[in-house]
């Protein structure tokens, strides 16, 4: 086989992993939504971790996915690492 034929062949190989890499990003965020939407209507606890194990997924999963944490929390999440959930300040200032 050339090296053309073998780098389109690699080509190949490459885009259909990232195809069922994306279908399977977007089955979890499905499981991620229906999850939190059974507990919405529920009046379950919701929280990361009672959402990731109904969703089968692992948390880190959630907090890669920024609107998906937003959904959970009701609203923007602090984009400063520096924040709390209750958005305030972790050092102080100064």
């Amino acid at each position: 086989m050339s090296s053309t034929n073998a780098g389109a062949g690699h080509h190949a190989i490459t885009s259909a992993m990232a195809a069922r890499r994306r279908a399977d990003t977007a089955r979890r965020r499905e499981r991620v939504l229906a999850a939190l939407n059974t507990a919405v209507n529920g009046g379950d606890e919701i929280s990361v971790s009672t959402i990731a194990r109904a969703a089968g997924v692992d948390r880190t999963f959630l907090y890669r996915h920024r609107d998906l944490l937003e959904h959970l929390h009701g609203g923007p999440t602090p984009r400063c690492p520096r924040y709390r959930s209750r958005g305030q300040p972790s050092l102080p200032a100064g």
